[in-house]
């Protein structure tokens, strides 16, 4: 009996078929991947960048922001419990007004509460100070070995409450770099003064409007800084993008040997290294107080930035604060 032949063609067809489908919906799901994916006109706009400017030929991105705060679940929570905990803390009077910002350095999503509120910085204002001294040093190579007779008192108008013992002694001689350990590990005022003196206010002020805070065309007498503007001094010195990477490392290095450890310090785990500035404020004829507290928390492979600003009347309530919210927020990041 002869056997019937079996065609195969429409098995093959169907091969060919499936084949084409297949690679339509891969070229299709790119397109669509690479349509949506890519930076809009709007994106672009939601971008701030902080460029170093004053170059003839060049104009180097220092720092680039989202005005947006991240919707990433995780830190929509953590954004709830500090609210919760900053609403309770005003509710029950242990602090008139709290400012956080909070940001992941390597990836760059932030949250942010009442960070766009002005403050008086105070003592934070001595890190762009450090700054700008080792910029100026990048080119002087020889400024950190200058010495410099400290023969007067220059600062003596405020009497700290958070007081350090360890500061430069009138008819001594010191290098600037030992006053910029004075300045920002024991917060001496006078170690200030001298520095400032040393490079002026001018140059200082050009440092800072490199860095993204233009204060030029700011009353100075009142409340002038927020949160989120004096991140970007940290994040520009974590990013090494203003000042040089061993001068960078040198700045941070100086700052994770502050003395003030309440604060963001306070309760996270001793083995965390955390580069950071404190700034406190007491007014005349008035029982409002500041205290604040930003930097860097090394925690490993997930570093982030924190910086808390605070208004209320007593120190202790306002020290508790900080570092109630600091443990907040490492708890959160190290799960």
């Amino acid at each position: 009996m002869k056997k019937k032949s079996v065609n195969k063609k429409p098995i093959f067809s169907k091969f060919i078929y499936s084949a084409l489908i297949l690679i339509v919906g891969m070229a299709g799901g790119y397109l669509l991947g690479f349509l949506t994916t890519r930076p809009t006109n709007k994106d672009i706009q939601d971008l701030s960048e902080i460029r170093a400017g004053r170059y003839q030929f060049t104009n180097p991105l220092l720092d680039c922001d989202n005005f947006h705060p991240s919707v990433l679940k995780n830190h929509v929570r953590l954004k709830n419990n500090l609210n919760d905990y900053v609403n309770n803390a005003l509710k029950t009077g242990i602090s008139d007004h709290i400012s956080v910002y909070f940001r992941l350095l390597n990836n760059g999503p932030w949250i942010g509460i009442n960070e766009k509120y002005y403050f008086t910085p105070a003592s934070l204002l001595k890190a762009p100070i450090l700054i700008a001294i080792l910029k100026k040093a990048e080119a002087d190579t020889t400024l950190l070995n200058k010495k410099i007779l400290y023969d007067k008192v220059l600062e003596n108008t405020y009497s700290p409450n958070i007081a350090d013992n360890e500061n430069i002694k009138t008819g001594n001689t010191y290098t600037v770099d030992k006053l910029l350990e004075y300045m920002i590990i024991h917060s001496d005022n006078n170690a200030k003064a001298i520095l400032l003196n040393l490079i002026g206010d001018d140059y200082l002020l050009n440092v800072m409007t490199d860095l993204g805070v233009n204060l030029r065309n700011r009353d100075l007498s009142i409340d002038f800084l927020s949160v989120k503007e004096y991140s970007s001094f940290f994040r520009i010195m974590y990013n090494a993008s203003y000042l040089n990477r061993d001068m960078s490392e040198k700045a941070l290095k100086i700052l994770s040997k502050t003395k003030f450890n309440k604060g963001i310090p306070d309760k996270l785990p001793k083995n965390i290294l955390v580069a950071h500035k404190f700034g406190e404020r007491g007014f005349e004829n008035s029982n409002e107080k500041q205290l604040h507290n930003c930097g860097i928390v090394y925690v490993p492979d997930s570093p982030y930035l924190l910086c808390i600003m605070t208004k209320g009347t007593d120190f202790n309530n306002l020290t508790k604060v900080i570092s109630d919210i600091s443990e907040i927020v490492y708890n959160s990041v190290s799960k």
